[in-house]
């Protein structure tokens, strides 16, 4: 079976990118300053993040099998994160220290930190908290490019297995020994979604047997129950089934414009909405706006500075590298002895 289109994962990148703004900007919005006047709350939007993992699982290695060498698949992942990431952090910095926003107010040195993506590893606090997601996924990256760069990739599944449990036990062991860092530190890599990606991939390709399926299943979901993560145990079956679906080539379907052009712009999306969308909100909403108007503008103004940022950081930085990377190629393959 040939994989999967990439339509679909775009499709549910948007959908997983509204979802975690709708959640932002009604549930978590209201717990932290409180709106106005009450309004139904997208509490299980939050999840999404978890959609997220497992599609990366998915898209990574359905990139490292087409690069010729993994440090190729660094450089592509550098240039498709960090120059939209810098444009956020300037920007959300900027926002909240123009307008304010009541705990999420930060230094300059603070913001110069955050634009190494690892200030998390530093104990540096974010600049905007959506970022909490991109030191794991980081984190990712690093365990693929190594498994690239040993050319183990074709034993990926029982190599997660053997991950997945480990990371349950050292959390349960930190648990048992009352060192809370420890355990919240080994709880981080979320290989347990990660893995349900890694393991759609391979199904898309008929590369995997059903008992090892089977049991990659079974050792990420007893992790969520005898460990719990982010999100309640339930949330795994649902990534699980869509992350099936995809393998299968069941989501085909989704091929609604808005919500293809919305995965398309998710990444500069994420990293901008949240605080600067707070900001606005609790600007609109000390002018007696009601709590759905201001959302909508909030959620306008996010989709606005990703569209900027997508057509004028983001896909100009990436037509540079692959600019760049061919020219690398075309010298590389001229003679010593021409050059």
């Amino acid at each position: 079976m040939s994989p999967p289109r990439l339509v679909e994962l775009d499709a549910l990148r948007g959908f997983a990118a509204l979802a975690v703004a709708l959640y932002h900007f009604t549930a978590e919005y209201s717990d932290l300053y409180g709106h106005t006047v009450p309004l139904w709350e997208m509490r299980f939007g939050k999840y999404g993040v978890q959609l997220f993992f497992a599609i990366s699982g998915f898209v990574i290695l359905m990139s490292l099998e087409r690069v010729e060498r993994a440090r190729d698949f660094v450089w592509s992942r550098a240039a498709r994160l960090y120059p939209s990431y810098w444009t956020a952090v300037a920007l959300t910095f900027t926002v909240v220290t123009l307008f304010g926003l009541p705990e999420r107010e930060f230094s300059l040195q603070t913001a110069l930190v955050n634009l190494t993506m690892f200030h998390e590893l530093l104990r540096v606090p974010h600049v905007d908290t959506v970022y909490w997601t991109l030191t794991i996924e980081l984190s990712f990256y690093l365990l693929m490019f190594v498994l690239a760069y040993t050319r183990t990739l074709p034993r990926i599944i029982p190599l997660f297995i053997v991950l997945v449990v480990l990371q349950t036990v050292a959390e349960l062991a930190a648990q048992a020994a009352g060192m809370t860092f420890l355990a919240r530190l080994a709880s981080r890599p979320h290989l347990q979604y990660f893995a349900l990606g890694v393991l759609a991939f391979k199904q898309s390709r008929g590369e995997v047997s059903l008992p090892s399926a089977l049991v990659l299943v079974a050792v990420s979901f007893a992790h969520e129950v005898l460990v719990g993560s982010e999100a309640p145990a339930a949330v795994f079956p649902v990534v699980l089934g869509i992350s099936h679906a995809l393998s299968r080539g069941w989501l085909r379907w989704l091929t609604w414009r808005p919500l293809l052009f919305m995965g398309f712009i998710s990444y500069p999306f994420y990293l901008v909405h949240q605080n600067i969308g707070y900001v606005i909100i609790r600007r609109l909403e000390a002018a007696a706006w009601r709590p759905e108007a201001a959302i909508a503008v909030a959620m306008t103004v996010g989709l606005l500075l990703a569209i900027v940022i997508t057509y004028g950081i983001e896909q100009p930085a990436l037509r540079a590298f692959r600019q760049w990377r061919r020219k690398a190629g075309a010298r590389a393959a001229v003679p010593s002895h021409l050059a």
